[in-house]
């Protein structure tokens, strides 16, 4: 416990001192770290030096980010495969390692594992996370997570109480009625639930200064409405269990690719970097596992980069978008691509101005012209309005496509505690990452 104090204590400072460098400082650092990380992979785990010499990379010549096109992707099967022997660095103590996984929520959970000063520096970006819009140390958190997380206790300092995420939504908000934090963070369905749940009387009791919603894909539909209901501001953040944060948003809602932590590449079909502003896939390389690195790692997910500078004086480059996870995107009898982002946006804009319309909902593309909804009606559940969203997804698709309405009870989650609105069963994709519920039909809809 006090090694991991005084790696903290160290990284809780140097992250924040590096976001107040200026972007081409930033940028070249980074450029130095990447090219680090490679060699150090290379040279230190077993399947990465397999894996290059198999594709007759010349380790010696990888020098700039120029050269990182030639440096194989890694997936998360490979890992898996590999993992310990393969992909966990040669003389680390496995058992002086923290050890994780991903969830699972795409059928296969992942192990890995940080050394002690790796996992400081990946509470220190946490906290940065939370000081980026605001947070100070005498402010208290309530974080809504499924297992509780590693924190230190200083007295009336950096004060956090977990709430389970797997309590019905009445006993989370009881319990945040209870602690009253001025921090509230979770899951941004969960969030989301508790305020289309919560009555005027126990909102009087909930008044955060400030929320965080994280581990799933929100709108800003979403967020404006959670900040309405709360009083509040929220922002989001971006990451993974492998390389925790990626990408996280100020306090003048800019999301900042926190480089110090993660390379992010913004990859076309062909593995070539897009321009800024176009969705591209992201490959990511992390900068501070030595111990279980993770080069050029196809995660799925796409985003677009910004070459913007923000006002909040943070040097970190900027993330325009998060769209969503590449396996999700709608493919369309035409070839054309429609992000998950675009379609849950579909929802939330209705949703909103019509709270009990629905309940829950998923959006499942089972092929390329056949859409279906399952869908968790509301108590004031009106059909021409439902009608809306339909017509707006018509117009959004803006291609021949059936929409088939399920009505089920509920929508179950596949073991998984992330809610996943978005789904594609549709897998004849050629992209650079590899393209991997029942209920009683009431009506096909058409567009009115």
């Amino acid at each position: 416990m006090l090694n991991l104090l005084w790696h903290l204590s160290i990284a809780v400072m140097k992250v924040h001192i590096n976001q107040w460098f200026p972007r081409k400082w930033q940028l070249k650092k980074a450029e130095k770290r990447v090219i680090q990380s490679i060699h150090c992979a290379y040279e230190m785990v077993p399947y990465y030096r397999k894996k290059y010499d198999e594709a007759g990379v010349d380790i010696n010549s990888i020098s700039s980010l120029e050269d990182l096109k030639r440096i194989p992707f890694i997936t998360k099967e490979e890992i898996l495969e590999q993992y310990p022997e393969g992909i966990v660095a040669m003389g680390v103590d496995l058992k002086r390692c923290h050890y994780s996984a991903t969830t699972g929520s795409t059928g296969r959970s992942l192990p890995f594992i940080f050394n002690t000063s790796t996992y400081a520096f990946y509470l220190a970006t946490s906290l940065r996370v939370y000081t980026m819009i605001g947070y100070r140390p005498w402010h208290k958190i309530a974080y809504i997570k499924y297992t509780a997380v590693e924190r230190m206790n200083f007295g009336p300092f950096f004060r956090a109480v977990h709430i389970p995420s797997i309590l019905p939504v009445k006993d989370q908000i009881r319990r945040i009625r209870k602690e009253r934090p001025d921090l509230l963070e979770g899951y941004a369905s969960i969030i989301l639930e508790i305020a289309r749940t919560a009555t005027h009387e126990e909102l009087k009791d909930i008044r955060p200064k400030f929320i965080s919603v994280n581990s799933e894909m929100s709108t800003q539909e979403e967020r404006d409405f959670i900040s309405q209901i709360f009083g509040c501001p929220v922002y989001d953040e971006y990451s993974t269990e492998e390389t925790w944060m990626i990408a996280s948003q100020c306090h003048k809602k800019n999301y900042h690719i926190f480089t110090d932590n993660v390379w992010v590449e913004f990859l076309n079909s062909n593995g070539d970097q897009v321009a800024p502003g176009e969705a591209g896939e992201m490959v990511l390389t992390t900068l501070q596992s030595p111990a279980m690195p993770f080069i050029r790692y196809r995660i799925g997910d796409i985003g677009r980069s910004n070459i913007d500078a923000c006002s909040c004086s943070i040097g970190f480059p900027l993330l325009k978008t998060f769209e969503g996870r590449a396996d999700d995107s709608f493919i369309l009898p035409s070839g054309k691509s429609i992000t998950a982002l675009k379609l849950l946006n579909a929802f939330t804009m209705h949703i909103n101005k019509h709270l009990h319309l629905i309940e829950e909902f998923k959006l499942i593309q089972r092929k390329r012209d056949h859409i279906v909804i399952q869908l968790v009606i509301g108590k004031e559940f009106n059909e021409d309005r439902f009608q809306e969203i339909v017509n707006k997804l018509h117009e959004i698709l803006g291609e021949s496509v059936t929409i088939t309405i399920e009505m089920v009870n509920s929508i179950p989650t596949n073991g998984s505690i992330k809610r996943k609105a978005i789904e594609s069963h549709v897998n004849d994709r050629t992209s650079l990452t590899q393209r991997q519920a029942s209920g009683e039909v009431k009506y096909i809809s058409t567009p009115k």
